[in-house]
């Protein structure tokens, strides 16, 4: 069984360089959202499916990043 990709919003405490954990896994979309940045945050809008959104949660906790939302959008 193949599983759809789904889009998903995170918000993580600092900032985050995400061309370079793009280069982790070419699979999952990311895209960053500049206007969270004046609080503190960089928001990325990801496209992946289940498993990729599992290994980018891995890599961000690799790197130290405090998640401070994961949530799936609405007719992403």
């Amino acid at each position: 069984m193949s599983e759809q990709a789904t889009t998903y919003r995170i918000e993580l405490r600092g900032r985050l360089d995400v061309e370079w954990l793009q280069s982790f896994d070419s699979s999952v979309e990311i895209v960053a959202d500049e206007t969270g940045q004046a609080e503190g945050l960089t928001v990325l809008h990801v496209h992946t499916d289940q498993s990729g959104i599992v290994g980018l949660v891995r890599n961000l906790h690799g790197l130290g990043m405090t998640i401070h939302r994961l949530q799936l959008v609405a007719g992403g």
